[in-house]
């Protein structure tokens, strides 16, 4: 088991220009102040750096929101965190920032979890499963002057957020249901979200071939692809030669029918020309009596003379002849389409054959069906090897649970649960006698989470007595990391003088071994705490202004990193 120990807390107020420091002994330190001098505040701010806000704090602190750094250790290894509003930083005994956060649940919460090796996970309001926050980790260590002497596990906020909390921490951190079980679950909660992606996956995959199967039973095929071998042979053949055939005839296809085009084109222009040619003549022999004719279109004056007209009747002869050329390729033309189109039909008619063939029977079975079935067949043949081996996969899944269950038997195992209740209970009854609770009986506190019936001023030390036992137990079964013990105001309900001196000599002597512990008191009561005790004097002002130069000179090269460091965590 780990051991976290405090060494020191810093607060910084740059609105009030002040600060406060305070070193705690790695055993034992009391925070000695009357009612409003910022104890309860000071003990609050140590969880509130860790991200777990106690679930009562005095709004004119919570107001100022002073920002926060602790130093300590884990298994004798130096760290530092800071917490400057909702932005939480961590760093290494050489000062290096190992984790920057915005957010504690998705963030801070998994890192402190493995550092403190706190591994238990938990159903939250959405049955989503996750790594309760540091509240849960520190809610058996923390007992404040609120909440926590009315009843147990209750002084933080928030810890609603997982489900009915109570029984599976209290168990966890009393060793009955230890680290082992935890890491144990979740590979067991691990293979089952895959075995239950895979059971559907197996659904899709075998409801996809029913339908597979349901098409093949539509004919009852009595022949294999070898009884029609030859007529596979003869439809390959024929497919790939009128392949080959068919393009070659598309593409003479496209090049007449360009032709074509072209040659209906320079047809029009040709008659255009002719007409044009015609009407020069008829203008010049209408005026056959004159010498000179002024022509029709540019208004300019010609002779007209029978060589003028010759030359012309001439032009008409040439286009009459390029004329009758042209008709004569496009009819070529036409006739050459012709041939094509009967033979792209023929080439049309052949792949009839291929259909033919398809369509061959012998009996009552056709090639087509064969074909398409033996497709199925491989689709079938596929969805099988895959159901299989989904299959496969499934019951090895299935039989590393079960054997995972049978561990968490061993972990889990009656014997076991048997030896820490005793252990807790036999400390319970001790405790009771020793803080003279005699009206509460076992039976009221034989559960590891238990409510405890009691009022007055029996009821603290009732509480005492449960909280050291738990602590106690903790200590010698737990696997997460021991945390400090914070104990703020345990004088409760006006104890006669002879139940405070009996109720810290009580704390003192049965503090657990090898744990560090922190009182906050309002009295002294004369008692020799033995260890460093933390004085508070001036009302309303925990923080104090001589201070502020040097905390926040202290602070500023790790504000410095913190906001200077792109955010990777």
């Amino acid at each position: 088991m780990k051991r976290f120990v405090l060494s020191e807390i810093m607060l910084l107020s740059h609105k009030e220009k002040k600060a406060k420091t305070v070193e705690l002994n790695p055993h034992r330190t009391v925070i000695y102040g009357k009612n409003d001098t910022g104890k309860s505040s000071l003990i609050k701010s140590i969880y509130e750096a860790f991200g777990a806000n106690p679930r009562k704090s005095n709004p004119r602190w919570v107001n100022l929101s002073p920002i926060i750094l602790v130093r300590f250790l884990v298994d004798d290894v130096n760290f530092v965190i800071v917490k400057d509003y909702k932005t939480y930083a961590i760093f290494d005994s050489n000062d290096n920032l190992i984790g920057l956060f915005d957010s504690v649940t998705k963030g801070l919460g998994p890192f402190l979890a493995q550092m403190f090796d706190f591994k238990i996970q938990l159903p939250d309001r959405n049955n989503n499963i996750i790594t309760p926050p540091p509240a849960y980790c520190f809610l058996p260590y923390y007992i404040d002057q609120d909440s926590s002497w009315q009843e147990p596990w209750v002084s933080f906020k928030n810890l609603s957020q997982v489900k009915k909390y109570k029984d599976p921490i209290s168990y966890y951190h009393t060793g009955i249901r230890p680290n082992e079980y935890y890491i144990t679950k979740g590979e067991i909660d691990q293979h089952l979200v895959t075995v239950k992606e895979l059971e559907s996956e197996k659904k899709l995959a075998q409801n996809m071939l029913k339908k597979v199967k349901d098409q093949m039973k539509q004919v009852d095929f009595a022949f294999s692809m070898d009884d029609f071998k030859e007529e596979i042979k003869e439809l390959l053949l024929e497919s790939q030669e009128l392949k080959k055939a068919q393009e070659k005839l598309k593409t003479k296809l496209v090049d007449f029918h360009n032709f074509k085009n072209n040659c209906e084109t320079q047809i029009e222009i040709t008659k255009k020309a002719l007409n044009e040619v015609r009407k020069d003549y008829q203008h010049a022999t209408f005026y056959q009596i004159n010498d000179h004719i002024d022509c029709p279109t540019c208004g300019a004056t010609y002779e007209n003379s029978f060589e003028e007209r010759f030359e012309i009747a001439q032009d008409e002869n040439k286009c009459k002849e390029l004329l009758t050329e042209l008709s004569r390729e496009l009819s070529e033309l036409d006739s050459h389409i012709v041939k094509v189109n009967q033979a792209y039909t023929n080439n049309n008619k052949e792949i009839v054959t291929v259909e033919t063939v398809l369509e061959k029977k012998q009996g009552d079975i056709k090639l087509r069906d064969i074909i398409e079935n033996e497709g199925k067949r491989e689709l079938k043949k596929v969805f099988d090897e895959n159901i299989d081996a989904l299959k496969e996969e499934i019951f090895d899944l299935t039989y590393q649970v079960n054997q995972l269950n049978e561990r968490l038997k061993g972990i889990e195992n009656k014997e076991r649960k048997k030896e820490i209740l005793e252990f807790y209970r036999t400390n319970v009854r001790t405790n009771l006698r020793d803080l003279d609770v005699w009206s509460i009986s076992e039976e009221d506190l034989k559960n590891i989470n238990t409510s405890i019936p009691e009022t007055g001023s029996t009821l603290p030390r009732a509480l005492i007595s449960y909280y050291f036992s738990i602590l106690k137990t903790i200590n010698k079964y737990g696997t997460s990391t021991f945390c400090p013990i914070v104990m703020d105001s345990p004088n409760q309900q006006a104890q006669d003088t002879g139940h405070i001196d009996l109720i810290y000599s009580f704390i003192l002597k049965n503090q657990p071994e090898n744990s560090q512990m922190i009182l906050g008191v309002e009295e002294l009561y004369g008692i020799d705490f033995d260890c460093p005790i933390i004085e508070l004097n001036e009302r309303y002002s925990l923080l104090q202004p001589d201070e502020y130069d040097s905390v926040d000179g202290t602070m500023q090269p790790y504000l410095d990193k913190m906001y200077n460091k792109t955010r990777l965590f």
